[in-house]
């Protein structure tokens, strides 16, 4: 450890260990010093426990250490902190551990007695994280209300696993209660369980006695052995009874009593035989229950319909990896929706809640669902392991949970596994459908799901450069494994939207993104995305349209709560002048992904080409009001203010969806498309904009044409139109676009020529003329009809 003064390590003058930042020391306990520190190699925060020197004191301990931590880093849970590193500078051994934010159930404690649930519920969770150490082998030995911390979400998570038996002999820890214990002990004496004083003997039902003293401490607000005598103590905890837990808290229920008394037996063996035990005795399942439980985790599987499954933690410690994390996030939302009788929140209004400190019930309640998923996920070499715990949304609590290490070969049987054991827990019937979907795959060449990944996390991006870049990812998936049916379905939705935003032609596009979707649906039939992807580049490029209704109705068939095939289902049922079934499908797709913003304003679509603009309105302002950068909700706001006449707000609106300079303009009649804003939005009540500097013209867009024409600013539709033209000469412009100016100036004969070339260079609006009010002016024309009756839309 470096310091400015030359001062020791762990003393309050230190700076660095190794890499690592100091920036505040948080306490002592038996082994050493713990800190705060900084990683900057990964920017991420981290704790660093300093071991004293008295406890590895030679090599031989060192190596037994060494062994021990490798053990321990395999120790992966929901509500276990993670062991990183094991290093050491000058002689310094010290440990790299998950810093977890939160207070310590210590000081939780300080305030009182907590209510019986509450308590109910962390105990369930530490017990959880008691169950996957003891499956690897690792014994707490030290467990107290000091190595739990309780997480900002209000979960608990458990330290130092392991580690009080490097304690030095002649220094138990007894933090906090003024002991000194003898010579041959190891941990926290008012914790201890008889065994571990007689003879130091222990195994996972020692764990279990310590568990049971915590929750007499939590229900009581006192441990059930008190007082500060070292030989008192130690003699009461060996030779006396437990006091029953109601005698010190008389309100106690009867079954809650029960269990920690079985909890604090003196004899292991008549203790609960392990922690799973403990678990279905605190839910009162199974022939170990004590006693009835809590209604709100008795029998709280059967009600769950909905589920949210919150973006994994990625516990590798690389940002590098956050790819991985995401991808195993998207695969168990994608493995649940399967399940026709459960309701999947998608992945959009999910990921909004990556890295925020949200309290649980309250994204329970804002995503409207019964239950949620939490989980990480780590990557190593050829290996994976990801952790899930299933938590009620009515009372907090944690449900279920497991750990899963795999070869990353055999990912797919991972995910599918995953949503089945979930299923199972919430007691849903699954289909012989759903459970043929749900079975193990084949498995994958490592290489390829890695690249996938990548491609996937590139194209959620949902820019320009991203989506090149993801088709790069998927080219080398294939490249690893031609076979590999994804990547396709992944070829094909980045083609599909560089055609859709006009970044590449459609005529290069669509071809490009059916020939993927085909390729991969003659490897694997049964995957929804890809009868998706092709039925959504048939609509815009083939214009046939049974054969696109009939892709996304098997989308939808294999895949219930795949919430983007259900929005272009809506959007095609639309187009086609189905309107009823257009908004029913438009709102269980908002149902499945109610904070996606692209769906918000597929609603408002639905409702525009309706011809109900001032609901549209709503749904285009709350996309607006979620996110006031999101363009499509300014520009699609802008279209039905258009109808509605009010044009000025309308050019305003489309504007600030381009980021081009929005007029300064009390009177709010001039504007002109040079006009520069200031830093400040327009109307910021309506629109809740964020600051935007701009100091630009508007790029040519016959968009802001029309609307220009629409307020009767002649000049500036013009001046726009030429400029579109111009950019024509040099790239694709979407000629549906042309046409629809000169159909709102009312140059039929122009609009209508304009139209025959989009139908001959497919362009993919051309699916929206049965239905767009900007050519109603058209509809009597001959021409017109003949171009109806070519798309195939003249019914």
């Amino acid at each position: 450890m470096r310091t400015p003064d030359s001062t020791s390590p762990g003393s309050p003058g230190a700076t660095t260990l190794g890499r690592y930042r100091i920036l505040e020391r948080l306490g002592e306990g038996g082994v050493g010093v713990v800190y705060h520190a900084e990683d900057p190699r990964l920017e991420r925060s981290v704790a660093l426990k300093v071991l004293r020197e008295d406890v590895l004191p030679d090599e031989a301990a060192r190596v037994r250490f060494r062994a021990e931590a490798r053990a321990l880093a395999r120790l992966m849970h929901p509500n276990i902190a993670t062991l990183f590193d094991l290093d050491a500078e000058d002689g310094r051994d010290f440990l790299v551990l998950e810093f977890v934010a939160g207070e310590s159930l210590a000081s939780v404690m300080t305030e009182g007695a907590l209510p019986e649930q509450r308590a109910r519920v962390i105990a369930t969770e530490i017990a959880r994280a008691l169950a996957a150490a003891h499956e690897q082998g690792i014994v707490h030995r030290d467990l107290k209300p000091s190595n739990v911390v309780m997480t900002p979400r209000g979960h608990a998570k458990v330290l130092d696993f392991g580690l009080a038996r490097f304690i030095a002999r002649g220094d138990t820890d007894t933090t906090g209660h003024g002991i000194k214990a003898g010579q041959s002990l190891s941990g926290t004496v008012p914790y201890m369980a008889p065994e571990q004083i007689q003879d130091g003997a222990v195994d996972a039902r020692t764990d279990l006695y310590a568990l049971g003293v915590l929750l007499f401490e939590m229900i009581a607000g006192r441990r059930p052995f008190p007082g500060n005598d070292l030989v008192s103590l130690l003699y009461r905890i060996v030779n006396e009874p437990a006091p029953l837990l109601r005698e010190a808290r008389p309100g106690a229920s009867t079954e809650l009593e029960q269990i920690v008394h079985r909890c604090l037996e003196k004899s292991p063996d008549r203790r609960f035989a392990d922690a799973e035990a403990l678990i279905r005795a605190l839910r009162n399942e199974g022939p170990d229950r004590a006693a009835p439980a809590a209604p709100a985790t008795a029998g709280g599987r059967d009600r769950i319909r909905s589920i949210a499954v919150l973006p994994f933690e990625n516990r590798s410690g690389d940002p590098g990896q956050e790819f991985f994390a995401d991808g195993m996030t998207d695969a168990l939302i994608t493995g649940l929706a399967q399940i026709g009788a459960l309701r999947v929140i998608s992945r959009t209004s999910a990921m909004r809640f990556k890295g925020a400190r949200v309290p649980l019930p309250e994204i329970a309640r804002e995503l409207r669902v019964d239950a949620l998923v939490e989980g990480s996920a780590i990557q190593s070499g050829s290996q994976v392991r990801i952790s899930v715990q299933l938590i009620d949304a009515a009372s907090d609590s944690s449900l279920w949970a497991r750990s899963y290490d795999r070869d990353l070969a055999d990912i797919l049987t991972l995910q599918s596994e995953v949503a089945r054991d979930i299923a199972g827990e919430i007691k849903i019937q699954l289909t012989p459908a759903e459970q043929s979907r749900l079975t193990a795959r084949a498995p994958v060449n490592p290489a390829a799901h890695v690249a996938y990944l990548q491609g996937r996390f590139l194209w959620n991006r949902w820019d320009t450069e991203s989506l090149k870049q993801s088709l790069a990812s998927f080219e080398q998936a294939l490249a690893a494994d031609p076979n590999y049916a994804l990547a396709f379905a992944g070829l094909a939705d980045s083609y599909s939207v560089l055609g859709n935003t006009n970044a590449l032609p459609p005529g290069e596009a669509y071809p490009l993104a059916k020939q993927a979707a085909e390729r991969g649906l003659a490897i694997d039939a049964s995957l929804a995305e890809l009868h998706a992807s092709l039925a959504y580049a048939r609509k815009f490029h083939d214009w046939d349209w049974p054969r696109v209704e009939r892709g996304l109705l098997r989308a939808l068939e294999l895949n219930p709560g795949y919430a983007t095939a259900r929005r272009w289902y809506a959007q095609f049922l639309s187009q086609m002048a189905r309107p009823d079934e257009a908004l029913a499908e438009a709102q269980r797709a908002l149902e499945l992904d109610p904070l996606s913003l692209i769906i918000h304003t597929a609603v408002g679509d639905v409702l525009f080409y309706a011809r109900r603009y001032e609901e549209s309105v709503e749904y285009y302002r709350r996309s607006i009001e979620m996110d006031p950068s999101f363009s499509p909700g300014h520009t699609d706001l802008a279209r039905s203010l258009e109808m509605l006449g009010e044009h000025d707000e309308a050019i305003r609106e489309f504007l600030m969806g381009i980021g081009a300079a929005v007029p300064v303009n009390p009177d709010r009649t001039k504007l002109s498309p040079g006009t520069v804003a200031s830093a400040s939005p327009v109307n910021p009540d309506r629109t809740k904009l964020s600051s935007r500097t701009v100091a630009s013209a508007p790029p040519p867009s016959t968009g802001l044409a029309i609307l220009y024409a629409r307020a009767g600013h002649t000049d500036d539709a013009e001046t726009m139109m030429r400029a579109v033209h111009d950019l024509a000469r040099e790239r694709f412009v979407s000629p549906y676009g042309i046409a629809s100016y000169y159909a709102v100036t009312g140059q039929n004969s122009v609009a209508l020529d304009w139209l025959e070339r989009a139908f001959a260079s497919r362009d993919g609006a051309m699916g929206l003329i049965k239905v767009h009010p900007r050519l109603d002016g058209l509809r009597g024309e001959p021409r017109f009809r003949d171009l109806l009756a070519k798309m195939r839309l003249d019914t």
